[in-house]
């Protein structure tokens, strides 16, 4: 199998996909809702380039997953974001350039006002419009109906098995797998016969101890009985629920073989979208990550958009509103955040995701001071080396690897 590995990644694909041509909006001011750090990500000709904000309208959601980050959220968590504060926040958004918006949760869906803040986002003119959702509320023909003729362009679906066995059990909802079927046959179904999402339909995988091990069932089971063209999966981030669960959180090392045989299925056989994300570099084999055609194809950070966010907060180690942000301001222990800007008259907090992520909500393990891949690797969620500590992973060299064309 390695053999063979090696010789396919070898003779690989010639050709990353195009480009995406995006709207790439107006040019941000330099201070404004967040500042961001300079190329915080891999450089990569498959980015859309329209700036991305994700706006969270509450906690409530209609699932209890076992690996949620949000845990038990507090009842003002749970609370809706009020209308007019969501068409604030969207204009000030779109005022500073953002033409990609996308609503969070908790579950967007059980938000009374979904609706018409899509709208309201097409009105303003928002050219990428997306949920990421659990899609049970999508089943509904006559919901999904109206999301879409709001100006909804992107679903993005949280689903995490192959069988009604394992859903059921991850999301602790009976029922759940065959309510999140039906509305992706129903997504698939408007696509295809009205042109609908036209920014795409993907399905969206936390790969965790109890599922990575069905990952290429799962493939076959999206791409050919649900005729689903884009998969996504994501290392489990150990939080909420989820802190410190070695059986819900598995080594890399375990988990890796079937990322990688999953990649061999999408080269040899299935040759749809599939990408994944949350894996430092230097877990990934040789044969891989020395790829740099094959990496940007297949690993998320190449494709991610960059992406600010939105969310509920009182505060408390947050920077104020349009501080510089130093370089060198590296969160490793904790508080005080160097790239959440907390608005206390709004009560938002906002940040750029791929700066929270990496200096914020992800360690970096010793091995990573004679790194020299930093740039494209964010390094480790910390709930992880909170369970498995930093010693399996190891530095690697400019030298050694094909990726100068990608630094």
């Amino acid at each position: 199998m390695a053999n063979f590995v090696s010789r396919l990644f070898a003779r690989s694909r010639a050709a990353a996909p195009p480009p995406i041509v995006g709207d790439a909006g107006a040019a941000a001011p330099a201070r404004g809702l967040i500042s961001v750090r300079p190329d915080n990500q891999p450089k990569s000709q498959l980015r859309d380039l329209r700036k991305n904000v994700e706006i969270n309208i509450g906690k409530a959601c209609n699932n209890r997953c076992v690996f949620c980050i949000d845990g038990l959220p507090k009842r003002e968590d749970r609370s809706y974001m009020p209308f007019p504060k969501m068409q604030h926040e969207l204009q000030q958004w779109y005022g500073e350039g953002y033409r990609s918006v996308g609503f969070l949760g908790g579950e967007p869906t059980t938000y009374p006002k979904i609706c018409d803040s899509v709208a309201y986002a097409r009105e303003l003119g928002f050219t990428r419009i997306a949920i990421a959702t659990n899609a049970t509320k999508l089943r509904l023909h006559h919901f999904t109906d109206r999301i879409l003729d709001a100006g909804l362009t992107r679903v993005t679906i949280s689903m995490h098995g192959h069988i009604a066995e394992l859903e059921d059990k991850l999301t602790r909802v009976p029922g759940n797998f065959e309510k999140k079927c039906k509305a992706i046959r129903y997504l698939v179904h408007k696509r295809r016969t009205e042109g609908a999402l036209r920014d795409g339909l993907s399905v969206n995988i936390v790969l965790n101890g109890w599922n990575y091990r069905y990952l290429p069932k799962m493939m076959q089971f999206f791409y050919e009985r649900m005729q689903v063209d884009d998969l996504r999966v994501n290392f489990i981030r150990p939080e909420g629920y989820a802190v410190g669960d070695a059986d819900l959180t598995p080594q890399y090392k375990k988990v890796v073989p079937y990322l990688i045989r999953a990649i061999v299925l999408a080269e040899t056989h299935f040759q749809k979208v599939f990408t994944f994300g949350g894996f430092p570099m230097c877990v990934l084999p040789g044969s891989l990550r020395n790829n740099k055609d094959l990496l940007s194809r297949y690993m998320g950070e190449y494709r991610d958009l960059s992406t600010a966010c939105s969310v509920r907060s009182n505060g408390g180690d947050r920077a104020a509103p349009g501080q510089d942000i130093s370089p060198l301001g590296i969160i490793k222990n904790g508080p005080p955040s160097s790239v959440v800007h907390y608005d206390q008259e709004e009560g938002r907090a906002r940040f750029n995701w791929q700066d929270r992520k990496r200096h914020d909500l992800k360690g970096q393990p010793t091995a990573c001071g004679q790194c020299e891949l930093s740039s494209v690797c964010e390094g480790v969620w910390k709930g992880y080396l909170d369970i498995w500590g930093d010693r399996a992973f190891r530095p690697v060299r400019v030298a050694d690897t094909a990726l100068g064309a990608l630094l």
